[in-house]
């Protein structure tokens, strides 16, 4: 039922959005992100070797203990298992990247760190950046580890911690943030609680990307609220992800775009 209706909606996102191309979004700033981070295709060297990671993982049939805080069930699962269906696809995986580098995002919180490869493409897009990954599995966080040390990011931090019970800890002792990429559970009350406790913690021009924001009638009801939150100047939904800019200098207005 969740596969049909995720269809569904998918339909509708084709036939309300705008292209690419930007015509029709009358913000300047909109326009040229648009532009220079959505419709640019070309790859950078770094994605080659951050896709070598991903197949390496595809292939992975060993097994590991899993634990998942968000769903509370703990049991065994391929490498390969989890990184057909936790892995961001590289088209969305290489728009974080583009986030990061056009707009030099130097602080970083990603909540949901998987196997590690949206962290090494937002990672790879800036020597300056810091990166701060918090995951809950242990068993997961370790091959994450092992991940970013072969590609030596050495400017990533992973936490291996209960997100929920953590968070509002971590935030204090990692500054003002200028980019959260949110990727964990994908629920309405966590998800909620942590775009409004990183809010406290952002830079007034910061960006957010929540993913998979039609995961669920729950997560769909997170981005409608998300997108009415006075320090919510603008958004752009790209239907696998919705984007959220903080910038003051935004009128309010909420974008559809099509990704080709």
């Amino acid at each position: 039922m969740k596969r049909i209706r995720r269809i569904y909606k998918y339909f509708v996102h084709l036939l309300t959005a705008h292209n690419t191309n930007g015509f029709g979004v009358h913000s300047p700033y909109i326009y040229e992100f648009i532009q220079s981070v959505l419709r640019v295709k070309h790859p950078f060297y770094v994605f080659e070797n951050i896709e070598a990671v991903r197949r390496q993982m595809l292939a992975d049939n060993s097994k590991i203990f899993v634990t998942d805080y968000g769903t509370g069930t703990d049991r065994k699962r391929t490498v390969s298992e989890i990184a057909r269906r936790a892995l961001k696809e590289p088209a969305m995986a290489q728009i974080l990247f583009r986030i990061v580098h056009h707009h030099q995002c130097k602080n970083i919180l990603e909540l949901g760190t998987s196997l590690g490869i949206s962290s090494m493409y937002m990672a790879s897009a800036s020597a300056g950046c810091r990166v701060v990954t918090l995951e809950g599995c242990p068993a997961i966080s370790a091959l994450a580890q092992q991940n970013f040390d072969r590609l030596g990011l050495k400017h990533i931090k992973l936490i291996n911690c209960n997100i929920d019970e953590q968070l509002s800890i971590i935030l204090p002792t990692i500054g003002k943030l200028d980019f959260i990429f949110i990727d964990a559970n994908h629920r309405y009350e966590p998800s909620m609680r942590y775009f409004e406790t990183c809010l406290n913690h952002a830079d007034e021009k910061a960006i957010f990307v929540i993913d998979d924001i039609y995961w669920s009638a729950e997560m769909e009801k997170a981005w409608r609220e998300i997108k009415e939150n006075n320090m919510v100047k603008a958004t752009i939904d790209i239907y696998h992800m919705g984007i959220v800019f903080l910038n003051p200098m935004l009128h309010k207005r909420h974008y559809v775009v099509r990704i080709v």
